[in-house]
């Protein structure tokens, strides 16, 4: 049984008093889709909330995520924090790097291999290429070693 009641107030209360605590100047608004919170932060301290490559975003994400679990005992529920748009921005340059790699590849017919990416950093590379007309995505390997592949489509033919 949930102890608190979930809903955008309680996550944007519990965001304001993250912020808080680390001593930040921020708004907050939080919206909600199917049990998925999306987090937008405001922020004259955009730097020391993201940290570098976005360490720091990604920690309070967690922590939010934690603590919302804690208080509620509700697991079914995904939190996505962004900080001044930083999230957006770069999925759209992971996206402008996909296609412009994609041509590259159909014209090359050879492969381009992409290393050191996050699970989400691949999926939004793997999702804006699903439907690319010349070229396939793949991850092999595992863990800190996985790559991303775009191949030109029908390359054995």
């Amino acid at each position: 049984m949930a102890k608190q009641k979930l809903d955008e107030n309680f996550v944007a209360e519990e965001i304001r008093k993250l912020i808080e605590a680390l001593g930040v100047s921020a708004t907050v608004e939080v919206s909600s889709q199917n049990g998925i919170f999306f987090i937008d932060i405001d922020s004259p301290d955009s730097a020391l909330l993201i940290g570098k490559h976005g360490v720091n975003l990604e920690s309070l994400q967690f922590v939010l995520a934690v603590r919302i679990k804690t208080l509620t005992n509700l697991d079914d529920f995904e939190v996505f924090v962004d900080v001044n748009s930083w999230r957006k921005q770069k999925e759209e340059r992971l996206k402008q790097m996909a296609h412009t790699l994609a041509s590259k590849v159909a014209q090359s017919k050879t492969n381009e291999v992409l290393y050191n990416l996050k699970s989400s950093e691949r999926r939004v590379i793997h999702t804006a290429l699903t439907d690319h007309p010349d070229v396939v995505t793949l991850s092999e390997g595992e863990g800190l070693q996985r790559i991303l592949v775009i191949s030109p489509k029908n390359a054995g033919s």
